[in-house]
């Protein structure tokens, strides 16, 4: 049995603090002011409570946080925080007061101050709602007009298209968490609506304010101040619910099935984005991978763009599999597709299938998919339809008749888990929501192929900014980096999404790149910045492991505990017979599961992010 293991992990964040109102259970994480997972019984009631400063880029300013005084009792507490965001511009200073009372009741007081003028997109509190529960759920909406509207949580993911919300203009939002038990939300300091955020993989819907038809970005003048407070209570049959099962703290069993229950997808990886190319050792451990292709992005109109596709032919040839061309229409014309379809031809280059993109079009319209089938459809390959930005893009294009369907072989969207927020259990919680994306596009795209590409642990670039990027400043990695892609973490997360997509029915993922510090391995040449990402140079990544164990499988079956921060195992068969088990530990604490059904009964102590492996035989 082998277990997975990194160099260089910064230290672990602060362990959060349980605490506990009335029949309440719930999360307090000292490092971002986060209150998570709030329960009762066996039944989540809201996934959390945090505040958030969100610069005119919609970029996610992190807090600086200080935890006051604090009264924790059995069944009550009372939390003080004080929070500083800064970055760039953003100077704001806000005090949390969060209280919990032996009565149910939890409030959340956010009362803050601009410390520079800066522009924003967002300042206040956001209240997430789980989407396991409330995915269908009855709902009730009191709107700022004091009219009651009754209606149902969306069940496929509703399309983020302004002022379409189903749930506008609200001064309070209760659901219902089983028949009879109700959660009240009471929202105060501002008008409020909900998005339906599956549409950027977080596993939760989200309740926050101003609304999106309000002007953004505005300016906010030094001195300005935002006070807000969320009160949450329960109203109805509250004795009939559940309680924790006694045995929670028993180890959970997994039981591994003795046949395959799904497909993996094909699974690639894409061109290092530094420009390098590969070394002979780099090209062996990639072969090794046995992957399906090679993406490259080519921006037709770019003076390189046949350099770039020239050296993707390479590379490609090198690892013996084809492209996955990722083509970037100008935004005007058809830029030098003639001078590359002949540079394919002449190269050798293989195709596995053609993205079809635009520059400055959300998702593929159809003069741009008929623009990529004039010149790259004879070549053999399919050509699809989608989005580079995120699921979030491809599904409100869908929904405005922006997206073509007609004439698309499939149909495609990338995926990162970092949109919102970027802290761990974040981040892994992003598992539940990603078979939604596939369930909600199998809805419109029929019976297409579905195609995630890419996947990456950071976001690639900013679809909605509405300015400039803005640089990272000194000591920071570039905002398309996370040092955790040299980590276990990233390992159990990748072997995670493989489980969840291959669950789902995706046809084909690519996952992270070649090389570098957003790759499988690190380059010859070492880490740019070995300060800020540790790696040694040449070194191999743990998630490169985890895709050389699902090297050469493709029917498999998937086990898990809970959906998030729980461990998931994938079997993998092949001709002659189950092979193989890789089991996760997605949770940042150790594990203990007990493994059944494919030899002798075992139980297993996982470390924090673990993935093992063993092997079974025919």
């Amino acid at each position: 049995m082998d277990t997975l293991r990194c160099h260089g992990q910064a230290s672990p964040p602060p362990a959060p603090i349980q605490l506990r109102a009335g029949p309440l259970e719930m999360l307090f994480d000292p490092a971002d002011g986060f209150l998570r997972r709030i329960r009762m019984g066996d039944r989540e009631v809201l996934r959390g409570i945090y505040g958030a400063v969100r610069d005119h880029n919609w970029g996610t300013v992190p807090a600086e946080l200080h935890l006051g005084s604090s009264q924790i009792g059995t069944d009550s507490f009372r939390l003080e925080i004080a929070c500083r965001h800064r970055r760039a511009e953003v100077d704001f200073r806000w005090r949390g007061l969060i209280t919990g009372g032996a009565d149910g009741i939890l409030a959340y007081e956010f009362d803050g101050e601009a410390g520079a003028t800066f522009r924003k997109n967002r300042i206040g509190l956001c209240v997430l709602h789980p989407i396991r529960e409330c995915s269908g759920a009855n709902a009730r909406q009191i709107r700022a007009d004091g009219t009651d509207r009754f209606g149902c949580f969306p069940d496929l993911i509703e399309p983020q298209v302004f002022g379409r919300s189903s749930f506008q203009q609200l001064r309070a939002l209760h659901h219902e968490v089983l028949p009879g038990l109700w959660v009240q939300v009471d929202l105060d300091g501002g008008i409020f609506e909900m998005e339906d955020q599956r549409n950027w993989t977080d596993a939760s819907f989200k309740t926050y304010c101003p609304p999106l038809l309000e002007p953004f970005p505005v300016t906010v003048q030094a001195g300005e101040r935002f006070c807000q407070k969320v009160t949450l209570r329960l109203s109805g049959a509250a004795g009939n619910t559940p309680a924790r099962p006694a045995t929670a703290c028993a180890p959970p069993v997994l039981v591994l099935p003795d046949a395959p229950a799904a497909r993996l997808p094909a699974l690639g990886v894409g061109m290092a984005s530094h420009g390098g190319t590969l070394d002979a050792a780099e090209i062996v451990r990639l072969r090794g991978l046995r992957l399906a292709h090679l993406r490259v992005d080519v921006h037709a109109a770019a003076a390189d763009a046949p350099e770039v596709l020239g050296r993707a032919i390479d590379e490609a040839a090198q690892l013996e599999i084809p492209l996955e061309l990722a083509l970037h229409l100008p935004p005007d014309g058809d830029g030098a597709c003639p001078a590359l379809g002949t540079l394919l031809v002449q190269g050798g280059g293989r195709l596995a299938r053609v993205l079809a993109l635009r520059e400055g079009e959300p998702a593929t319209g159809q003069e741009t998919l008929a623009a990529v089938r004039r010149h790259f459809g004879g070549l053999g390959a399919p050509v699809g339809s989608g989005s580079d930005g995120n699921f979030c893009e491809l599904n409100r294009e869908q929904a405005l008749a922006g997206l073509a369907l007609e004439g698309s072989d499939f149909v495609f969207w990338p995926m990162n888990p970092q949109v919102h927020t970027r802290d761990d259990r974040s981040v892994m919680e992003t598992l539940e929501a990603q078979p939604e994306t596939v369930r909600t596009a199998r809805a419109f795209a029929g019976a297409r192929p579905l195609v995630v590409s890419p996947v990456t642990l950071r976001q690639r670039f900013n679809p909605v900014a509405t300015g400039a990027e803005i640089p990272p400043p000194k000591g920071e990695l570039p905002a398309a980096v996370d040092p955790r892609q040299l980590s276990q973490f990233a390992a159990a997360w990748l072997l995670g999404s493989v489980a969840a997509l291959a669950v789902a029915g995706v046809a084909s993922a690519t996952y992270f790149e070649t090389t570098g510090w957003r790759g499988l391995m690190e380059r010859a040449k070492g880490s740019p910045h070995p300060d800020l990402f540790p790696s040694r140079a040449g070194e191999v990544f743990p998630v490169w492991r985890v895709l050389a164990d699902l090297a050469g499988f493709r029917q498999a079956a998937v086990v898990a505990t809970e959906a998030v921060e729980g461990v998931v195992a994938i079997i993998l068969f092949s001709p002659a017979g189950r092979e193989r088990a890789l089991v996760a530990n997605l949770a940042g604490e150790i594990r203990h599961v007990r493994i059944e059904g494919c030899l002798r009964a075992r139980s297993l102590t996982l470390a924090p992010y673990a993935v093992e492996r063993w092997d079974i035989g025919a």
